[in-house]
């Protein structure tokens, strides 16, 4: 029964972490932003201890003010596609026919 229960639990904490995981990855910019929002609704908790995990929660892109929008160039929210190659990594597709024998 014990065993049950405690794989119960693991299982569960996988999934979550799978789940953690899959959002950051996928959906940065959505998950920026709640985690900003959490960081700013525990910043003005009443308890210390939430109010320093608030502080630490908040990401690195509101922290310094350097979001999406801020002028700080394309890259700093990085969230951004990648910009197109120069045209020096351009090279020309080249088919050859095959040779007869």
């Amino acid at each position: 029964m014990i065993y049950a229960i405690f794989q119960g639990v693991v299982i569960a904490l996988v999934v979550a972490w799978s789940a953690w995981f899959a959002a950051q990855r996928l959906f940065p910019r959505s998950y920026r932003g709640v985690q900003a929002n959490l960081a700013k609704r525990l910043a003005v908790s009443s308890n210390a201890f939430l109010r320093t995990l608030g502080d630490r929660m908040t990401p690195l892109q509101v922290a310094s003010g350097a979001g999406c929008g801020s002028g700080g160039g394309c890259s700093s929210c990085g969230a951004c596609v990648p910009s197109s190659p120069s045209p020096a990594d351009v090279r020309p597709l080249v088919f050859h026919p095959r040779a007869k024998s």
